[in-house]
């Protein structure tokens, strides 16, 4: 092999590795919260608990619309949809904030779960939450590490794709990942209420 073609296999090797973000790129929480405000799909889960996936896999499809906080504030509140086994349920969360921690609070079914995490950088269009533990009713927190991707479209590209899943290996996510429908969404509550109300009469 010639002196001039080990150069530039060299070369080659440094842009690749300078071109390829580090985990701790990968992974910086989002500083910019206004990102977070508007309505969202669920697009992909990856967790390190068998527990969490199978708790979230009754959801076919999901959204949620997180409302900008009232001024003075940095909370937020959340409504959410989740279609599980063909039928439509509604409900709420609210979130308290602490420096980049944050706890989200949801009302479903009445159950409340707890969930402590972050938002972290992601993609355009997108918003990207990761749970540090996860308390149901007045239960003990339970440690885990789960990803959550939301995306404004519902569609997501493959290079998107493979970032998702580089920072999962990052954070030592190695279990399967969770796809849900992203065209099959529930619609707003209200909405939903004018359509019962419109087949009773």
């Amino acid at each position: 092999m010639s002196v001039q073609l080990c150069l530039a296999l060299l070369a080659l090797s440094s842009l690749t590795a300078a071109s390829d973000p580090g985990c701790d790129e990968l992974i910086k929480p989002l500083e910019d919260r206004s990102k977070v405000y508007g309505k969202w799909i669920f697009q992909v889960l990856a967790s390190d608990s068998e527990e969490m996936l199978k708790a979230v896999k009754i959801s076919n499809s999901s959204w949620m619309a997180i409302q900008s906080p009232v001024p003075g504030s940095s909370d937020y509140n959340i409504r959410f949809a989740d279609r599980i086994d063909g039928k439509c349920e509604h409900g709420t969360a609210n979130s308290t904030t602490s420096g980049n921690s944050m706890k989200v609070t949801f009302y479903f079914n009445s159950t409340t779960y707890g969930h402590v995490g972050k938002f972290l950088e992601t993609c355009p269009d997108c918003i990207l939450w990761m749970d540090d533990e996860v308390t149901e009713g007045n239960g003990e927190p339970k440690k885990c590490k789960s990803l959550y991707l939301f995306t404004k479209t519902g569609k997501l590209d493959a290079s998107q794709m493979e970032v998702f899943k580089k920072q999962a290996e990052c954070l030592n996510i190695t279990l399967d990942f969770y796809f849900p429908d992203t065209t099959d969404l529930c619609p707003e509550e209200k909405e939903a209420a004018e359509d019962v109300k419109t087949e009773e009469q």
